[in-house]
């Protein structure tokens, strides 16, 4: 389940599927024994990618080289947009493919988008969703960076109704008809949370070549015999993945989703793409993964499940890094070991609280620490995502800093941050439950 909708639908993902293909078509899916094969130019291909969002595009070639350094060879993309082309000319410079997504409206609002759209009955809308779609294959069907397309990304988890989720598999399969006559080059896959598009898939989208699949936390050690279960017969690729998303996560005293530490979430990449995903590879199931994501956004999303921070990494690039090339961090990565926040007092200036950190890289020295803040309670999707910078002080008390809180009701998720030398951060979460604002 994806948590995030990039502020430019310009991305790609990856992986390829096809019975027969011509002996021109770049991308393929062979079968071999009883799995199959990822093939570009005949060769063997395997997946080993991230979602992208990216920066700005005039920084696409520098965030396709630094990816390529991890092990990274893919990248996956949720639509189409301005753009695409210098991504996809970013990539092909540097080595990688790309999964290019083409957007399919949601039918419902949900964690995607707040758009909602009536697969049931909006004709004119459908037509012109397929026509939209053929038109951004047209455009870059024949860059060599494309891998394969990937259409809609969770759009059965955010249907309605039986009704409409049938509805919408039915008019995907027409869509995926068309792109394969128009472009047979390339395999088409579709992209739906867990398992929950397989059973659509399967009975009302036989035209897909293969499955994507978003899946978080440890879902993905269960996930395959899952797959087994409902009869899957066709390959499929991790579309999303990283640590134990909000949406599965126990709530603390105050209401807040706990969010998984650092270590944690650098253990999910590594454990679910060695071990979790390996034996699936190896039988030719699984075609890849995509973590993620890439991108530089300070908010809600890009902190708990990122590899980047605007210009500082996360545990989850050094994890990327460990999971496709086996290659450790150099140096112990920096860690908050302890946060204590103490009473919260509301005085004439603001409400204001001492929180003590325990915090330091791998040679002993402090962090560059800093604080901010998340409203889960806030009333706009844009407001509840906002990760917002609070001031603080150094307090007498060593290790100790004095935090000016929002004027907000009701609980926040409070973030200490920490900064090393060399640009990694550390984050550690809370909650705080404020006094009510008079």
């Amino acid at each position: 389940m994806n948590l995030a909708r990039p502020t430019v639908l310009a991305l790609l993902l990856v992986f390829v599927l096809v019975p027969t293909v011509s002996a021109h078509a770049a991308t393929a899916i062979v079968k071999r024994g009883d799995g199959w094969q990822l093939q570009v130019d005949g060769k063997p291909y395997l997946a080993k990618g991230v979602t992208f969002s990216g920066s700005r595009s005039a920084d696409y070639e520098k965030d396709c080289a630094r990816l390529a350094a991890l092990g990274v060879n893919t990248l996956r993309t949720w639509g189409t947009g301005t753009e695409t082309r210098v991504l996809l000319d970013a990539a092909h410079k540097h080595g990688l493919k790309v999964l290019v997504g083409l957007w399919l409206r949601q039918g419902r609002p949900g964690a995607e988008s707040d758009d909602s759209f009536d697969y049931l009955h909006d004709s004119k809308g459908m037509k012109k969703q397929f026509a939209d779609t053929l038109a951004q294959v047209r455009a870059f069907k024949d860059h060599p960076a494309v891998l394969a397309w990937g259409i809609g990304n969770e759009v059965l988890l955010n249907s309605p109704d039986d009704a409409s989720k049938e509805a919408y598999a039915r008019f995907l399969e027409q869509v995926v008809r068309e792109v394969k006559k128009l472009d047979p080059g390339h395999p088409v896959i579709s992209v739906d949370a867990w398992t929950l598009g397989v059973p659509w898939w399967m009975k009302y989208t036989p035209s897909l070549d293969a499955y994507g699949l978003n899946v978080y936390g440890g879902g993905i050690h269960v996930l395959p015999g899952e797959l087994q279960k409902a009869g899957v017969t066709k390959p499929w690729l991790i579309t999303e993945f990283g640590a134990q998303g909000e949406w599965d996560a126990p709530k603390d005293a105050n209401g807040i989703p706990r969010e998984p530490d650092d270590t944690q979430k650098y253990d999910a990449i590594v454990d679910g793409w060695n071990k979790a995903l390996a034996p699936y590879v190896q039988e030719g199931r699984c075609l890849g993964l995509f973590v993620f994501n890439y991108s530089a956004s300070f908010d809600h999303t890009g902190l708990w499940l990122g590899m980047m921070s605007g210009t500082s990494t996360r545990p989850a690039w050094h994890a990327v890094r460990e999971a496709y090339t086996g290659q450790k961090p150099a140096t112990a990565l920096p860690a908050i070991t302890r946060i204590t926040v103490g009473e919260v007092k509301r005085e004439k200036s603001g409400t204001f609280a001492q929180v003590q950190v325990e915090a330091k890289d791998a040679e002993g020295t402090p962090l560059d620490v800093s604080f901010a803040y998340n409203f889960r309670g806030a009333a706009t999707r844009h407001e509840r995502d906002e990760v917002v910078r609070l001031q603080a002080t150094p307090s007498p008390t060593p290790g100790a800093w004095l935090v000016r809180l929002p004027a907000v009701k009701g609980p926040i998720k409070l973030y200490t941050l920490g900064k090393d030398r060399a640009g990694n951060l550390a984050v550690a979460t809370t909650s705080v439950a404020l006094p009510s604002v008079p």
